[in-house]
């Protein structure tokens, strides 16, 4: 038998015995038996040798062995302590991982869908933005010559920001205006002259021909002294536009150019890069929120909806804010689509400043009541939205479901799952990976 060894004796001197610890006398017929499984190179089967015939041969124990074999094959307290804590190791691994082992602890790795309803809190990330803003810069483009504020200046509607330089414009102006007088002198002889021949034609003194041409050359220099004017006109209104005023009132929230830099028109609302470099400053006015809300839970915001803001800046502060407006078109950006939805701040402290981070909570009231599972439950398998249910043998399989919305770190289910279900929120190291 495996577990009853008898191990030869060696005359007077004690052999340990391993399963009681203790010494016992070690004579002829002494055995020592112990319970343990010794390693296969260490077991031999029990064989008989036949007494030697002379007196010289080597003494045998009763089991046939010599003592120095007995000594050679006779196995250490640690070879066996070895072996046992080996087998003991691979019992601990086998029952752990083993696949039909039902004793396994799935706490940490799986959990329940229940029946509940979300909270009435619906939760985004946000950023603070200018209800109003462009980039000023002048409609002609030129260096610009003066610049009268600086970031954080808050100015008035129509304020003087900053002045182009003049360049050539005096002198195409005097040239103008020159035209302008020669324009007008040369109409006025021709009227004068209109009306003699006028008379003339009245009293049949001239024929008509003669009248009609007068009359035409009169025409001809009034529309001359009408452009002479427009063209006068045009430059003074250039000459005004010299000055960069503001829009509206609001606060230079950006300076893009110094004196000296050439600068182009720009787009109104442009904010690329090519945009800023060429403008002169940026004004904006008012402050307001642009949030980002999933698609899953964009029908349960509404226009006039209150929120709550946090913002990073100050933790400790929350801030109302109600919903002014929401996008008609989604936005997708990472193969993630939500709306953008702006909020107007009651009340806003001028502590907050133009693109601060936010968190938005919209109080949404509570939802109907539905199937609920951990939202990091769920999994996207084949291109199909879905969770991982434990199966008889305790291995994930997916099972498609269809979403609803979802609210802190919970996601309702409305078709495909039912309350009660278990379902993986992690795979266990057990957990078959290459599922079909």
């Amino acid at each position: 038998a495996l577990n009853n060894v008898d191990l030869p004796t060696l005359g007077n001197p004690t052999i340990p015995a391993l399963s009681m610890r203790r010494n016992l006398p070690a004579d002829s017929k002494g055995v020592v038996n112990f319970c343990a499984v010794m390693p296969q190179s260490q077991r031999r089967p029990r064989t008989t040798l036949p007494t030697p015939s002379s007196s010289s041969a080597p003494t045998s124990s009763p089991d046939g062995m010599s003592k120095e074999s007995a000594a050679r094959w006779r196995p250490s307290q640690k070879t066996i302590a070895i072996a046992l804590l080996a087998l003991l190791g691979g019992g601990v691994l086998l029952a752990r991982f083993a696949p039909w082992n039902p004793k396994r602890d799935l706490t940490p790795y799986v959990t329940t869908a229940e029946r509940g309803a979300l909270s009435g809190v619906v939760t985004a990330s946000g950023e603070l933005q200018a209800i109003q803003k462009v980039n000023v810069s002048p409609r002609q483009q030129g260096v610009l010559r003066q610049l009268f504020v600086d970031e954080g200046d808050v100015v008035k509607a129509n304020q003087i920001l900053a002045v182009m330089d003049r360049g050539d414009l005096d002198d195409r102006l005097q040239e103008r205006q020159a035209l302008l007088q020669q324009a007008k002198a040369q109409y006025t002889i021709k009227k004068q002259e209109y009306e003699r021949r006028n008379k003339l034609f009245a009293m049949a003194v001239i024929s008509a021909d003669d009248f009609s041409t007068v009359q035409n050359e009169m025409l001809s220099r009034q529309a001359a002294m009408t452009a002479a004017q427009e063209r006068v006109e045009q430059l003074e209104h250039e000459n005004q536009e010299l000055d960069i005023r503001a829009p509206f009132a609001g606060t230079i929230t950006a300076r893009y150019a110094e004196p000296g830099a050439f600068v182009t028109p720009t787009t109104a609302a442009s904010a690329t890069a090519g945009a800023t470099s060429s403008s002169i400053v940026e004004l904006s006015q008012g402050i307001e929120i642009s949030a980002r809300v999933p698609e899953s839970d964009i029908g349960r915001i509404a226009i006039g909806q209150d929120a709550q803001i946090r913002v990073d800046a100050f933790p400790d502060e929350r801030f109302q804010a109600r919903v002014s407006e929401i996008a008609p078109r989604a936005v997708k950006q990472d193969n993630v689509i939500s709306f953008e939805v702006k909020l107007a701040l009651l009340n806003p402290p001028k502590k907050l400043l133009i693109g601060m981070t936010t968190d938005v909570d919209f109080k949404t009231g509570r939802s109907a009541i539905k199937t609920l599972v951990p939202t990091v439950a769920i999994v996207t398998e084949g291109g199909k939205t879905g969770v991982l249910v434990v199966d008889q043998q305790q291995q994930p399989v997916f099972q498609e479901v269809e979403l609803g919305s979802s609210s802190d770190a919970q996601t309702a289910i409305l078709d495909g799952l039912d309350a009660g279900t278990r379902l993986f929120i992690d795979l266990p190291p057990w957990a078959n990976r290459n599922r079909d």
